[in-house]
């Protein structure tokens, strides 16, 4: 039922309104000044309500598409419209911008071992390690399945290295059921560069990383030419 309401809450919300101002007109018609007055007031607070409601289920609408599910982080799409903003605000501020890309190692053994109900509970209580120790200016997102992404402005390669080795520590020390441990790649760039060059750089490091799995950070770059 709330999901047919979002569906077709602007159509519903503007014929309600059409009737509403339809019925107080014609009523108002036969009405003495002073309770005409009194009708469309109640007109007034009744649209105000209406365009409350339309604007709420649009907030909600809006958050649930850049949003994921399980984690509540958000997701690729609002990945790259940040980070499309933190590229333009370079050419102001003249500061670096770093990306860290994780991934959980192994992570489909922990699937096919343990099933994907555990699966999930790694990736929720992951997200929320890496949300404790990010900043409120960074963004932590779901890159895919098993990734993630987080943009840290203002965060030069050192800075982006620190946070990494942070991040991975407090992984590693988690008390799971299980072995879990992720491998990041960092980046950074300190001019507005070409957003999918910048992402290619970040996958490298990711997959350098990769290789040795593990807890190990691989860097590349900063990209500083």
């Amino acid at each position: 039922m709330k999901t047919n309401f979002y569906k077709y809450a602007p159509a519903v919300l503007a014929i309600i309104c059409f009737i509403f101002s339809t019925c107080i007109y014609s009523i108002a018609k036969f009405l003495p000044s002073g309770t005409s007055l009194v009708l469309w007031g109640a007109l007034t607070l009744s649209q105000t309500f209406s365009g409350l409601m339309l604007g709420l289920v649009i907030k909600r609408l809006h958050n649930r598409s850049n949003s994921d599910v399980l984690t509540g982080l958000q997701n690729k799409r609002y990945f790259y419209n940040r980070l499309a903003y933190e590229m333009g605000r370079l050419k102001r501020v003249k500061l670096p911008v770093s990306i860290a890309l994780i991934d959980v190692d192994d992570f489909k053994s922990i699937n096919d071992t343990y099933g994907h109900v555990e699966g999930d509970r790694v990736l929720l209580e992951l997200a929320n390690i890496f949300k404790a120790y990010a900043r409120a200016k960074d963004t932590v997102t779901v890159w895919g399945g098993d990734e993630y992404a987080v943009i840290l402005p203002d965060t030069d390669i050192k800075g982006a290295e620190a946070f990494a080795e942070r991040i991975r520590s407090e992984v590693e020390k988690h008390k799971f059921p299980y072995k879990v441990t992720i491998s990041v790649g960092i980046t950074c760039t300190i001019k507005e560069d070409d957003m999918k060059k910048f992402m290619a750089v970040a996958d490298k490091a990711l997959y350098k990383a990769k290789e040795t799995k593990n807890n190990v950070v691989s860097i590349e770059g900063p990209l500083y030419a």
